[in-house]
């Protein structure tokens, strides 16, 4: 039986595999069903959606949206929503763009601790979407301020830069909106979103109380416990569970399918797709 990995990056946003690549992994892998959830952007979708059919997989369409409860940054996974709808892609629009704003003052704050650094050549910088990763990783990257991708992310926490000033909506309003374009909202890896939290179970609850449909189980950084705690919180509410391998090609280590979970294992046919 074919693997499910509905939890996927493209180029578009901060991964290094293009759809074309994406889809042709999926193949190799033994993924039958899957969807490209790109950060706060619907292009890679998009692009996704009709090569997966071509090459006979079930695709549903999918973004990864930012968003804020209790002042963490939680992503929800949006699932078989009208990627058409206003009120939702104003919502992508304006995480993705509060996501830039995060970039902007980092730059802002370093700069008198870095002075080869400069607001208008970052304005000018190209990232190389290859690479995966944000264009504010690669600017430091380019500067010789790091040495390797993944070592820039220490500055924004190093710099007061956080999530919760940053002003994403909340998890209930993008909920909210998901599920008004006639989609699913799906909360994405648990075990990292809510890692540190006394009561894991509880916590879970609350958060899944916020308005979210399900939760993505099957996640390679999941513990068996953790697993099974988020499989038995969604068995009791009825609600949806699926599972993401959160590939970003190179730029992490995660690869397709990786959780190898079965279709018969998530709740597919009602996420939508085809």
């Amino acid at each position: 039986m074919p693997y499910v990995d509905l939890h996927i990056h493209s180029t578009v946003s901060d991964g290094t595999l293009t759809p074309e690549s994406i889809v042709r992994l999926c193949r190799q892998n033994g993924v039958g069903a899957l969807s490209v959830t790109d950060h706060d952007a619907v292009e890679g979708t998009l692009a996704a959606a009709p090569l997966a059919r071509k090459a006979g997989l079930w695709y549903v369409p999918g973004v990864e949206i930012d968003s804020l409860w209790q002042g963490r940054d939680v992503h929800v996974l949006c699932y078989g929503a009208d990627l058409g709808n206003e009120a939702l892609l104003a919502c992508v629009r304006d995480a993705r763009a509060r996501m830039d704003q995060m970039s902007d003052a980092l730059l802002e704050r370093m700069l008198k601790d870095f002075p080869a650094l400069s607001k208008e050549e970052y304005a000018a910088f190209e990232r190389d979407p290859a690479l995966g990763g944000w264009k504010m990783l690669h600017y430091l990257l380019f500067k010789g301020v790091t040495r390797s991708m993944t070592e820039g992310m220490r500055f924004y926490a190093q710099y007061g830069v956080t999530y919760a000033d940053a002003g994403f909506l909340p998890t209930s309003e993008v909920a909210r909106r998901i599920r008004e374009a006639g989609g699913r909202a799906v909360l994405a890896h648990p075990g990292v979103t809510l890692r540190g939290e006394r009561d894991f179970a509880r916590a879970l609850a609350r958060l899944m109380d916020e308005g979210l449909d399900g939760a993505e189980c099957f996640y390679p950084l999941h513990s068996r416990d953790v697993r099974e705690t988020c499989l038995s919180l969604c068995r009791r509410r009825g609600a949806l569970v699926t599972a993401g391998s959160d590939c970003h090609g190179g730029f992490q280590d995660t690869q397709i399918g990786q959780t190898k979970t079965q279709l018969s294992d998530v709740s597919l046919e009602l996420l939508g797709g085809s």
